[in-house]
């Protein structure tokens, strides 16, 4: 399996990844996971058919590794939900590539802070459990949070 296989959903993200971000938001629940690799003590598991985009969000702090064949409608509903619901924060690994798209140029360019990590992440394949390199696009990562600016 290669990362950059257009349609690969199941990519992990690797755990010290998440401890950074999990130190500094306290996360509760992660949005978008299989119950093999979910990141918190709570999770909409996918792969049991729990729709994470049909569920409210409300009240949690969200970690969210989207799959990538939806990752704009869970842009979307990260916007929804912390501009028109009361979830505090989301914070959400995406693509680089993924910048260019209507989605990120609509609901994150112009009220969310996000950076672009510099080196490239090597995610984990739920196959081998092993780092992918071949991350060709970067790694942003997108801070949901109705008071942070750019």
């Amino acid at each position: 399996m290669k990362m950059n296989v257009k349609g690969n959903d199941n990519f992990r993200t690797p755990d010290h990844v998440f401890k950074q971000l999990n130190d500094i938001f306290n996360f509760t629940l992660d949005a978008a996971c299989t119950t093999e690799d979910c990141k918190c003590e709570r999770g909409f598991f996918y792969d049991n058919g729990i729709d994470a985009l049909k569920i409210s969000w409300g009240g949690d702090r969200v970690f969210c590794n989207p799959p990538f064949s939806q990752k704009a409608a869970f842009i979307k509903k990260a916007y929804d939900e912390v501009i028109n619901g009361d979830c505090p924060v989301v914070v959400m690994v995406l693509p680089s590539n993924c910048q260019d798209s209507k989605a990120f140029q609509q609901y994150i360019k112009k009220n969310f802070f996000y950076e672009t990590l510099s080196g490239r992440v090597a995610f984990i394949d739920p196959e081998t459990k092993q780092p992918m390199k071949g991350n060709n696009s970067g790694t942003t990562i997108v801070y949901f949070k109705k008071d942070i600016t750019r």
